[in-house]
């Protein structure tokens, strides 16, 4: 597996401020969405926000497999693997952002907030016209 184009996703990820995540819904179909990255940094852990009343929460709580996809130009990381919801204050409030309470009026301890992470276990990448796939834990 060749390290530069794990180097070249990660730079990637650092400046993408959408992805795209799939999931699974409760009648087993995928669903896509767009959803909003924070402070996600490479292709190990990615962190996001929603709220404990959103579609994703609901299809999080049947299945925590999901796919998470970031996009830029040509280049493309597909990211599987499962998706854990943090509802701990500590991580509340570490991700928190003011513009969250146009969605979370009460505020970082609004009980509707919640953060994503998804832990990945297999890797798609297409950057520069090259291809890679492997496990995370191959690296």
């Amino acid at each position: 597996m060749n390290s530069v184009i794990v180097e070249k996703a990660n730079r990637i990820i650092g400046t993408c401020k959408n992805a795209y995540i799939g999931l699974i819904d409760d009648q087993g179909f995928p669903v896509v969405s767009t959803i909003g990255t924070l402070n996600s940094e490479s292709i190990f852990d990615s962190y996001f926000v929603t709220g404990t009343r959103s579609n994703k929460y609901k299809c999080l709580k049947k299945n925590k497999r999901g796919s998470v996809c970031y996009h830029d130009g040509s280049n493309n990381i597909t990211l599987i693997g499962e998706i854990e919801v943090l509802t701990d204050q500590e991580t509340k409030s570490r991700f928190w952002q003011p513009w969250f309470t146009e969605f979370f009026p009460l505020g970082e301890t609004d009980p509707a907030y919640c953060v994503l992470k998804f832990h990945t276990k297999r890797v798609l990448l297409w950057i520069d016209g090259e291809s890679a796939a492997f496990n995370i834990d191959e690296i």
